[in-house]
């Protein structure tokens, strides 16, 4: 059972930050943001980027008539383009995503003979440039991949190691918004001086380009990436398993403090969203994404309330029959279209964290997560990792709010307005079931004109 303070609070600020430290850091949540980010005006950089990769979403022959199923990381100019279009079919980009991201697939395995990157010669014959050009003409942030070593991941495609000023410059020239930079083949490197050389490089070109670091975070980047990245991520690939998204979701609570959880142009990154996929999708590395509609939900609800980039990896397009359709999963719709889950992720206030326990650990009973948001509502979230079912209530004390505080509460995955609570939510004598695997996130919204949890901790 999760339960916040019991009895009466007669000095709300002192005995909140007293007996909860870590509610009154929250409740200050929107006067602290990550110290000397590096804002570099990278187009839809100022909230967590939203959007959609490559990575096990296309395949070869696409649109048809020969089409074939999806490739892990695999990429051409006619499925690109393709899927390009399909981004507005499937509705992606009614619901605010603008990010549309190539990862390790477009690179020829040869630079040209004056030295620069090269898009593969036989998949897309007429270049890069004029696939960007198509892409963003349709509104879209284009992205691309690269590598810090001297080959990318995929082990044949040269990285940018010693090639930094004229990989940033052709990155530019083509038209680049994103540019996502691995870390495989660095033996010997230093993460935070070679990422450094890059953003240095990127931004000597004059295009506001938006800097992905992708050391996983073995480096801590969230404590100096900021002054040099718009994003970086916090830990090794999201495979699309349950005990994937449960892993990185600990791992991303355990190990970035509080005070560096993110804000605008420093995005800490759980990796690509899987969210619906199955036999549809690419196996990533030769895994395939297997969750349950339930765990689905956890992924995207945490990466919203944890201000992630919400990169979701999947095909666009249906292409069972050989010709391909733009189409997305009945259940993938109701996920990543849900766009009340998407504005808490999609706000510039520091990132969500950690409300109760004071601290993650594997006890039984529910996490409960917030973020205060823009409008001076609260987003929620009250997540089950167990096995089984667990009940528990929000106290809003845990909020920084005082005793006798009411908000009205929005359920945003049933999408319904559960009335007004006091000074918890549910109610005295009820509790909130969470089932296995699941996350419950809700919205809590006081009157007009209420002081804010900072004022009230502050004053």
């Amino acid at each position: 059972l999760v339960h916040g303070v019991s009895g009466s609070l007669p000095h709300p600020r002192k005995d909140i930050c007293n007996r909860h430290p870590m509610a009154c850091l929250c409740a200050l949540a929107l006067l602290l943001a990550p110290a000397a980010a590096l804002d570099n005006s990278a187009p839809r950089s100022r909230t967590p980027p939203l959007g959609w990769s490559s990575w096990v979403g296309l395949g070869p022959g696409w649109p048809g008539p020969d089409a074939q199923p999806a490739k892990f990381d695999y990429c051409d100019a006619a499925s690109v383009k393709a899927s390009a279009d399909a981004f507005f079919d499937v509705g992606l980009y009614a619901a605010g995503y603008r990010h549309f991201h190539l990862d390790d697939c477009w690179a020829d395995s040869q630079r040209n003979g004056s030295g620069f990157l090269q898009a593969h010669r036989q998949r897309f014959p007429d270049g890069m440039e004029p696939v960007a050009e198509y892409v963003r003409a349709k509104g879209l942030t284009f992205g691309l991949y690269t590598g810090a070593g001297k080959y990318t991941c995929a082990g044949s495609i040269p990285g940018s190691k010693d090639h930094f000023e004229e990989d940033a410059a052709l990155f530019a020239e083509w038209g680049v918004d994103w540019i996502k930079m691995d870390w495989c083949h660095t033996v010997g490197m230093d993460a935070e001086e070679t990422y450094a050389k890059m953003a240095e490089a990127l931004n000597r070109t004059g295009r506001a380009i938006h800097l992905n670091l992708c050391e996983w975070g073995r480096h801590e980047p969230w404590r100096w990436a900021p002054k040099v990245a718009q994003s970086f991520r916090t830990s090794v690939n999201h495979n699309g398993e349950w005990w994937s998204t449960k892993s990185l979701i600990r791992n991303r609570t355990l190990a970035v403090p509080s005070e560096m959880g993110g804000g605008p142009y420093a995005w800490n990154d759980m990796d690509s969203l899987q969210t619906g996929n199955s036999g549809q999708a690419a196996l990533a590395a030769g895994i395939q994404a297997k969750m349950t509609p339930t765990e689905y939900r956890t992924e995207f609800s945490m990466w919203a309330i944890l201000a992630s980039p919400m990169l979701v990896t999947t095909p666009l397009l249906d292409c069972a029959t050989g010709t391909c359709r733009p189409s997305i999963t009945d259940l993938q719709r109701q996920i990543l279209l849900n766009t009340e889950v998407i504005d808490i992720n999609q706000d510039v206030t520091p990132a969500g964290r950690l409300l109760w326990p004071a601290a993650f650990d594997d006890a039984p009973g529910l996490k409960i997560y917030g973020r205060w948001l823009s409008d001076g509502s609260v987003a929620v979230a009250l997540y089950n990792p167990e096995d089984r079912a667990r009940q528990g209530f929000v106290d809003f004390s845990l909020l920084g709010w005082p005793r006798g505080t009411a908000a009205a509460v929005r359920d945003l995955w049933a999408h319904l307005d559960l009335g007004r609570a006091t000074d918890r939510f549910p109610p005295a004598g009820r509790n909130a079931t969470v089932e296995a695997h699941g996350t419950a996130v809700y919205r809590l919204t006081r009157p007009v004109g209420s002081p804010s949890a900072a004022e009230e901790l502050l004053v």
